[in-house]
């Protein structure tokens, strides 16, 4: 799913790669990849590639057909071994820092269609509830399909405040959905949020693993402890990994002793390796409760399976992604590269991650994209001896618990998501939302401010049936039809999105995700079985 880079301690870096193909453009192939007579097939290429520049009807373009034929080879491997442009290159290191103006979603264009691999936390098209996997079929009415990334580029970025619209087609969904999103500053921060809940519980957002997520965490978990924290709940859902170096270094702080964190495995020998924890952390002993969902994918994998797996944390949510393929970084001589997969990764008890696949596509209706299908709480830390049968296969953690392997991370209290509506979704996709938090903040955000801080704002503030009037009175406007059932189902959750907007635009982010905590079933879940994540702690050795 990710194309973000993975690094390891021993191996450069590990993301999805390119690899010993070099041999194609003239590359020497190491000796551990070579047991395939792999000249002769580079001399048949080399053959066919000089009949078509020399013999066929038009004039051709060897480098794109160079590129295109590298993206077929890999594409028959796996999902996340990939071919990168030179200008993807410097692009994919720059996503890990800075900013940017747009849309906020990071992509692919697999057989000639834009495929969304995530949106940016916090960004506006994860505001809107785009999802990793959507498909822009068109942008601003125009088709988007074999568009080229450049092109991609420049017209999804833009300067803040102007719109774009895009044409998203969904599985499951039999009509494209129409997006007008509102481009923005997009914040490349991995913590996204940290405040306390309680006087002894806190809560910390970690939207991905990059270069300064390990610092970042540490700060955020130092300024709640001063607060009070003696207990906590690590938010990972939605986080579609980043550098393994990161979530290692994060696992490492809430295990003790020297066990290992996770493992690899190669084909060949040199690849291998195994990450162990350090002793002497400061938060080894520490409640701790992990939230994820089926965007959870890579490093959020290895962190909580390492958790679940060694019976330090509760794990509450759906079953995470399922990316469990290491990939590593090979530059080739004309500044692009390929991300080659050289290894599985597995938790402690020996899970391995990484759910079906068949080449470059992932199974239908494997483990994790079934998460829908999951009963709540099937599957529960309180040795629930009922619990229904699965086919999964069984592993045990350190203390005998029986957790679920198959693709991604099984919770230990399994919590689906609750659904918006068709009109709900039709409202959204319109940018009605949008448009009316923005309005409403410009008129009225100084009497926001006057009437107190952020903590006032999140206690008084409603929306009003009055400013439901106004959103549906834009739906009709629009010709949206709107089933009011439907939207009176949403309306407690719509009315918590609404604040957490405006929180978010006038006093920043830990007002937006405090405020969405009030109506998240999955959150309410994980703080309820704090307490039984307290005796976890105090078991753990």
């Amino acid at each position: 799913m990710q194309k973000f880079i993975y690094n390891r301690r021993r191996l450069a870096m590990i993301g999805v790669g390119l690899v010993v193909v070099s041999a194609l453009m003239g590359a020497r192939i190491e000796r551990a990849f070579s047991d395939d007579n792999i000249m002769e097939q580079v001399q048949k290429y080399s053959d066919v590639l000089r009949m078509v520049q020399s013999y066929y009807v038009d004039k051709v373009n060897v480098e794109d057909l160079n590129a295109a034929a590298i993206v077929g080879l890999l594409g028959k491997l796996d999902p996340h071994s990939v071919y990168m442009p030179p200008r993807n290159v410097k692009e994919q290191a720059e996503s890990f820092s800075g900013k940017f103006e747009g849309i906020g979603v990071t992509f692919l264009i697999i057989r000639d269609t834009i495929t969304v691999d995530g949106p940016v936390p916090g960004g506006p098209s994860d505001l809107l509830g785009i999802r990793a996997g959507d498909k822009i079929v068109t942008i601003d009415t125009m088709s988007a399909l074999k568009m080229n990334e450049d092109d991609v580029k420049k017209k999804l970025r833009g300067p803040k405040g102007t719109k774009v619209t895009v044409g998203i087609v969904r599985y499951g969904q039999p009509q494209p959905i129409a997006y007008t999103i509102t481009r923005d500053v997009i914040p490349l921060y991995s913590v996204m949020a940290h405040f306390m809940v309680d006087p002894s519980t806190g809560y910390v957002n970690v939207g991905r693993f990059a270069t300064e997520t390990h610092n970042e965490l540490m700060a955020a978990l130092s300024d709640l402890k001063s607060k009070g924290m003696q207990r906590l709940i690590l938010d990972l859902r939605g986080n579609p990994g980043g550098y393994l170096e990161q979530a290692v270094a994060i696992a490492d702080e809430f295990i003790g002793g020297t066990k290992t964190i996770v493992y690899t495995k190669s084909r060949v020998q040199s690849f291998d390796n195994v990450e162990t924890s350090q002793p002497g952390q400061a938060y080894e002993k520490t409640p701790l409760v992990v939230l994820v969902d089926n965007s959870s994918a890579s490093a959020s994998e290895i962190v909580s399976g390492a958790l679940q797996d060694l019976d330090r944390a509760l794990i509450v949510g759906q079953t995470t992604f399922g990316k469990g393929l290491v990939q590593r970084q090979f530059d080739l001589p004309d500044n692009s590269a390929i991300r080659l997969t050289i290894s599985r990764y597995y938790t402690p008890s020996g899970r391995s991650i990484q759910k079906p696949y068949e080449g470059g596509h992932y199974a239908k209706n494997t483990t994790a994209a079934a998460v829908t299908d999951e009963d709540e709480d099937n599957f529960s830390h309180s040795y629930d001896l009922n619990s229904k049968d699965t086919t999964r296969p069984k592993f045990k953690t350190a203390a005998g618990r029986t957790i679920y392997g198959g693709g991604g991370i099984t919770p230990d209290f399994i919590v689906r998501n609750d659904t918006s509506q068709l009109s709900t979704r039709k409202i959204f996709a319109a940018g009605i939302i949008g448009d009316f938090v923005e309005n409403y903040v410009e008129r009225h955000v100084m009497e926001i401010k006057a009437a107190g801080d952020a903590d006032h704002y999140t206690k008084t503030f409603r929306v009003t049936d009055a400013m439901f009037d106004q959103i549906l009175q834009a739906a009709k406007d629009k010709k949206i039809e709107v089933k009011m059932d439907e939207f009176n189902i949403d309306k407690p959750w719509l009315s918590s999105l609404i604040r957490a907007r405006m929180g978010l635009s006038i006093f920043g982010n830990e007002v937006y995700y405090k405020v969405l905590l009030e109506n998240d079933r999955q959150y309410q879940k994980a703080y309820s079985v704090l307490d039984e994540a307290s005796h976890l702690a105090a078991d753990y050795r």
